[in-house]
């Protein structure tokens, strides 16, 4: 029985990582990458939303795409690379 668990816990694990991978990947393009593209507006078009309230909206999308990488990380830690989550320890206890 106890093998299942873990069996079962090492698909989940992978199944997270895959996942958590491709968010954080695309979260990289979509930030500083080609996804600026998106959303900065054209210098000659003269009705373009270049601020939301008093933020421009390039700072906006690159806070957002940071927040969503920085997501992707404290996910990973409290799930994936946390002290005894292999083995069901507590963090506090080290051998």
């Amino acid at each position: 029985m106890q093998e299942a668990d873990v069996s079962g816990n090492k698909t989940r694990k992978k199944r997270l990582t895959i996942i958590l991978s491709a968010i954080f990947a695309f979260a990289i393009i979509m930030g500083p990458g080609p996804g600026l593209y998106l959303i900065n507006p054209d210098p000659a078009d003269v009705h373009a939303v270049v601020a939301l309230g008093s933020v421009p909206v390039l700072y906006l999308w690159a806070l957002f795409w940071f927040a969503v990488q920085a997501a992707v990380v404290l996910t990973a830690y409290f799930k994936l690379w946390g002290a005894g989550v292999e083995d069901g320890r507590d963090s506090g206890e080290r051998t």
